[in-house]
């Protein structure tokens, strides 16, 4: 009875992460119900969710459309599930693009939570110790944010704790061939969805595997081969699911940037042409500035809503001798693609989506490793504070930067004014240019238009064949064309083509100011 009771309390920690981890999803999701994707990285939020739109409006799913720097239009990064998903739940219910790509987000990084738990049990059957990785994981201010955005993010993690869940399950022995090739497929099947929903964040969880068992290898001697034979299951299922990731994305990225390529605009957003900025410079990965300025200050906040605090527990737990591999397995993990994908890293915050459960996973072994030193020294209240602590922490970090960018979301800035001002005064199939916004969908999304946004590194040769001809928009009328402050005038050449796509599109039609921005309107 008295173990009974012990080990109900073992529990307690964990749940009051869970618990109060729903609560701040409910009133987030509640509180931007009503709000544009646009409260942080309002570029990618609003890139996915006018890929959304369009699929939404019966165009098509595998080569779909994203309007944003000329025709014919599709520049596809991601293979589509989430935006599919997204899309159909829109047309059921009626609701707008905004929520239902929020909810299908919201509900992914509900399963991530659910994942994260069973992956735990089924590693080591310890239920206050599920509870714990899985409650940190949940109540981290920063998977909270970003797991209701308009992003990819949560089905990628979601697919990539599967596979994880899946290989951890084929170590049990022993196992009837039916049930081992069902694991197998599902492992096989996950890893390939969490590739192609974004291959940049099925990395980390590949490196966690192979991180786990190369630790499992040197500690359980695994170059006899016994073991060897013994964990061929793990081993073949393992192998099987990596090459089918680079075989069927192979095929996805040689599709993709087959249609990207059809556009001067897109040729240089290939994977290729993105290769150098993907992985940054080696000085960028040597550079102390990027792994002190970049990781430790910006990033290592995202686990518990402050860098230090993170700081603390990682230091505890590499220093508590019964989690201290399993805690360095996960940093290294959390650390890898970060060293691999290091100007994404630095250039985009919501890249670390990718990793921060193994940064929270660092957290909560702590927070485990603290309740069993509080039973052995029968102070048990210690790890509740523990955890009450992190919830405020969490809390704090929500109500002074995440719900403060909410917040400003709902306040129309000059982009959402031009986009009123063109969907109330064009038509409906007539297409933005733009000048001044980088290639941003923000602009194009709001106004519910297709655009050639022109970005300040826009080669000169597109530059010269908008000058040219008409050819970006399609065969589809001009319905506006906007131009910010931009330096795409960098030179003579490019400054003289720039002059002339904005005589050709301004001609005869009176010019108004919106904010720091002029705008012509084609009614």
């Amino acid at each position: 009875m008295i173990q009974d009771i012990d080990s109900k309390r073992s529990h307690v920690p964990g749940k009051i992460l869970l618990y109060f981890a729903a609560v701040m999803l409910v009133a987030l999701l509640v509180y931007g119900w009503s709000m544009p994707p646009v409260d942080a990285s309002g570029f990618r939020q609003t890139q996915t969710a006018l890929s959304i739109d369009w699929i939404a409006r019966g165009f098509p799913v595998l080569s779909y459309i994203t309007p944003v720097i000329g025709a014919p239009w599709s520049i596809p990064f991601e293979f589509p599930l989430y935006q599919w998903l997204a899309a159909i739940l829109a047309n059921a219910t009626g609701m707008g693009i905004d929520n239902s790509a929020r909810l299908v987000s919201a509900v992914f990084h509900v399963g991530c939570v659910v994942m994260v738990y069973r992956v735990v049990l089924a590693i080591r059957a310890d239920r206050a110790l599920a509870l714990c990785i899985a409650g940190a994981f949940a109540a981290s201010p920063y998977a909270l944010f970003w797991g209701r955005s308009v992003m990819i993010e949560s089905t990628a993690v979601f697919f990539g704790l599967v596979f994880v869940w899946a290989l951890a399950r084929l170590r049990e022995a022993p196992l009837g061939y039916p049930r081992m090739l069902g694991l197998g497929l599902v492992a096989v099947l996950s890893a390939v969805l969490s590739a192609l929903v974004k291959v940049t964040t099925f990395f980390g969880f590949a490196a966690f595997v192979a991180l786990a068992f190369a630790w499992l290898a040197l500690r359980e001697h695994g170059w006899r081969p016994q073991w060897l034979a013994r964990q061929w299951p793990l081993l073949a299922w393992g192998a099987l699911s990596a090459l089918a990731v680079v075989a069927v994305m192979t095929q996805w990225l040689t599709h993709a940037d087959a249609l990207k390529a059809q556009s001067p605009l897109g040729h240089e957003i290939t994977s290729s042409a993105l290769s150098a900025w993907n992985y940054g410079t080696l000085q960028q990965k040597l550079d102390p500035a990027t792994w002190w300025g970049t990781v430790f200050k910006k990033r290592f906040s995202g686990a518990v809503g402050s860098n230090w605090v993170f700081l603390v527990f990682l230091v505890v737990g590499l220093c508590a001798r019964p989690i201290r591999a399993a805690v360095l397995v996960l940093l290294v993990a959390y650390l890898a693609p970060v060293a691999v994908f290091t100007n994404l890293h630095i250039a985009h915050p919501y890249y670390q989506a990718a990793t921060i459960v193994f940064a929270t996973s660092i957290v909560g072994l702590v927070v485990w490793w603290s309740i069993q030193r509080a039973q052995a020294s029968g102070k048990t209240t210690r790890p509740i504070w523990l955890v009450g602590f992190l919830c405020l922490l969490s809390l704090g970090t929500l109500g002074g930067s995440y719900f403060k960018r909410m917040k400003e979301a709902r306040e129309p800035g000059q982009v959402a004014q031009i986009a009123a001002v063109v969907k109330a005064a064009t038509p409906e199939d007539s297409v933005i240019v733009g000048f001044g916004q980088d290639w941003s969908s923000e602009l194009p999304y709001l106004a519910g238009r297709r655009a050639v946004m022109v970005p300040d590194w826009a080669p000169t040769t597109a530059l010269a064949s908008m000058a040219a001809s008409d050819a970006a928009l399609g065969g589809l009328p001009l319905g506006a064309l906007v131009e910010c402050r931009n330096a795409i005038g960098s030179d003579p050449a490019r400054s003289a083509h720039l002059q002339q796509i904005i005589a050709r599109y301004s001609a005869g039609v009176s010019v108004q100011t919106v904010g720091q921005c002029q705008v012509w309107l084609h009614r």
